[in-house]
This record gives structure tokens, sequence and C-alpha cells, in this order.
């Protein structure tokens, strides 16, 4: 069969480039005249004997004399005072934390001569317990990626630091009201900076925002428990485990440390193994793996929670709703209730929503059901997320006043 892939040698030949074309024509000083003795048709003989192995012994020589030519030189540049902690040809590895999103994993960083090469999970953290995400592994290419800007910009055009840092400290001093705009923060440096900055400019006020909020899920928290945290979920100490859109195991607050508590109890070998039932819309790594994956309207959420709390409240003798309970295909919002009841304090339900009552429905259930302090710890609550919604929405109107 013939194979009509055609392979390149790298972009410059891909794209026809200027100076890989030239390079190509004058490979050999002068060319191969393989026309003179094959014909165009057949490939066969046009030539004599002797004029064939006269250009097959010139061929075999311009090949020869082509390999010889001289490549670039690349001197290696010994140290003249070798640092300590360096040896060339032995790579470093250290420890620091991921800073790819706001999980803040622990981290090995491989470097070579002060270059970082690879990255790999700290198997010494008692949290990440050696994971981490994609996501951390290729930021790792980031520090070699030609297109970053090099030097700021103002007003769409390259500037200096020297510039940008006086106009900004100009702008700084006769500023009345003065808003950082900041994702989370995890390190305890950026934290003191922004604190010395608030002393030095007591109109300062931190603005958390996330692309993803959590604000609903902190808000229901802070109404029914009375701290707006979000809590640290032991999905290893979980029996039943019911998520409601939270993709845990792939993008929900701290999917390395979920994935790694939920694999605790995954084993099929293990005769006590959790059970993990999934509402969402759309498939997800969660829902894939889940042992039940129910699939619903995310309008739906709301009285599907409701159903399921109602079921949990009449079996436990709580208050109800005065609204209808409704049901879903297979009967998934009675063998849910009836899954939790049956794990009572070993159970966990977790919503990736970020809407109000979907969330204080969700702390409902974990407490009717005692799950608070054991699956849902929110003493030792996680760092992870954070964004105030009120005070974004407030911070845009304040904007748009001073621009009307």
């Amino acid at each position: 069969m013939e194979n009509k892939n055609k392979y390149w040698k790298g972009l410059e030949e891909l794209n026809n480039d200027p100076k890989f074309v030239a390079a190509k024509k004058n490979e050999f000083a002068q060319g191969i005249p393989l026309e003179e003795v094959l014909t165009d048709s057949d490939g066969e003989m046009q030539s004599n004997r002797r004029d064939f192995l006269k250009y097959f012994g010139f061929s075999i020589s311009a090949v020869a004399l082509a390999a010889c030519n001289n490549i670039p030189v690349k001197n290696a540049i010994p140290y003249i005072v070798k640092p300590e902690n360096i040896t060339p040809g032995v790579p470093n590895w250290y420890a620091t934390t991921c800073g790819a999103c706001s999980t803040g994993c622990s981290i090995l960083v491989k470097t070579r001569e002060g270059r970082p090469v690879k990255i790999e999970g700290n198997a010494d953290s008692p949290v990440f317990k050696g994971g981490v995400c994609a996501t951390g592994h290729a930021s790792l290419l980031g520090l070699y990626d030609n297109e970053r800007l090099k030097a700021p910009r103002k007003d769409a055009n390259e500037s200096t630091w020297e510039t940008v840092d006086a106009d900004i400290k100009k702008a700084l001093s006769s500023a009345k009201n003065i808003r950082i705009v900041s994702g989370t923060i995890t390190s305890p440096s950026t934290k003191k900076i922004i604190s010395e900055f608030t002393v030095k400019y007591p109109s300062t006020k931190v603005v958390g925002y996330e692309a993803i909020s959590y604000a609903a899920l902190i808000e229901a928290n802070k109404r029914a428990f009375g701290k707006a945290v979000v809590p640290s979920y032991n999905f290893d100490k979980a029996k039943v485990i019911v998520s409601f859109g939270a993709d845990f195991l792939g993008t929900w607050i701290s999917p390395v440390e979920y994935t790694k508590a939920w694999a605790k109890n995954r084993k099929a070998e293990d005769k006590k193994m959790s059970r993990h039932l999934h509402f969402e819309s759309n498939l997800s790594l969660t829902g894939s793996n889940a042992d039940y994956r129910f699939p619903i309207k995310p309008s739906m959420e709301g009285a599907v929670l409701l159903s399921i709390y109602n079921k949990i409240a009449a079996s436990t003798g709580a208050p109800t709703f005065s609204v209808p309970t409704i049901e879903v295909a297979l009967n998934s919002i009675d063998l849910t209730a009836k899954e939790l009841l049956a794990a009572k304090g070993q159970s966990l339900v977790v919503s990736g929503s970020n809407n109000l009552d979907n969330q204080l429905l969700v702390a409902a259930i974990n407490g009717l059901l005692g799950n608070i302090g054991s699956t849902v710890d929110l003493d030792n609550y996680s760092n992870q997320v954070s964004g105030d919604d009120a005070a974004f929405e407030a911070l845009v109107k304040l904007l748009l006043i001073n621009l009307i």
C-alpha cells in the first residue's frame, strides 16, 4: 500500500521559510546531474557504463563533502567560581508551591543549571500526597514562552518599568479611593506586601474576584453555621457521596486533594467501597467515575435538592417544605435519600452551583445527616478559593458612577 503521508523536518520546511529554501539549494556545491544518467519516464539508463560510474562516484563524494560542513560552535563556559549547590549534569530539586491556579499544590521542581525542566508532586505533602494536576505540569512551559511580554505596556505601546512606576505613583498620590482587584491569594509574602501597601494608602480596599465564583457556598455556610468559609471536605471519611454538578475530580476547588481522598475508599477489592451518586447536566470527569450518574437540567437542581431534603427531613422528624416532591428517571431521588439515610454521619453532599438557595439546601441536608464535623470540616477550612461577588458588584457600580 502506497504511503501518502508527508513529513517535514521542522516548521521552516513546512512553511517554506526563505532561509531554509536557500540553505537547501546550497547543500551541494554543484548539482548532481542525475537527469543525464536516468530518463524521466522509467528511470532507465540513457548513458553508458563508464558515465554512470563517473556520475555515481561524484554523487557519493558530494554527499561525503556535504557531511563535512562546519556546524555552529556552542562553547561550554565553565564557572569561574562554581556555586556550591550546582554541579553541571546533576539536577537539583526544590520544594515549592504551584501557582498555576489557586489550589496551590505542593510540588518539587527539577532544575538543571538553574533552569526548571520538570515538575512533580511532593510526596511529603499531607494534603496533596504527591499529586499535581495537568495544569501544574503544563505551567512549566510558560517559562519558555517566547510570546510573553518582555516589557510593560502603556496605551497599547511598549514602555519601561521606570515610566510606568512613575505614572502609577503619581496617580496613587492623588487617589481618594484605591481598589486592588485580585483573585485568591495564598502567598503569605503577597499578603504582607498588600498589608504594607494598605498602611501607606489607607483608602485601599482589596476586592476579590474569581472567574468561577464560590461566593454562594461561602455565604450559605455563613448563614447556616455562622462561618463564611469554604469547608474542608473529607471524601475519605464518606461512605456515600452525592454531588450536584461539582466536578471535584477535575476542576472543583481542590481536585488533586479530593481525588486522593476519594480514591482511598474506591478500591474494588475493598468490601467497604464507598458509593458515589452524581447529578449533572454535562458529562464530567467526576460523573464518568460515579456509580450512578443522573442527567438533569441545571434548572432542575433546586427542585431535586428540595425533594431529597423533604424525604430526609420526613425520616428524621425535621420540618419539611410545603412543596410538591418530584421524582426523576430511575427513582434517583428516592434512591439517593435512602443511600444518605443509611450512612448518617458518614455521608457527604456537595454542589458546584453558585446559587445561594441551592447551597443553603446542601448545608441543610448535611446538617440533618450529621455530617458537620465529620465529612464537612468548618474548623479546618480551605483558603484555596475566595472572592466576594457583592464587593465586586459595588466596585462596578462605583466605576459606572464616576464614568457618568
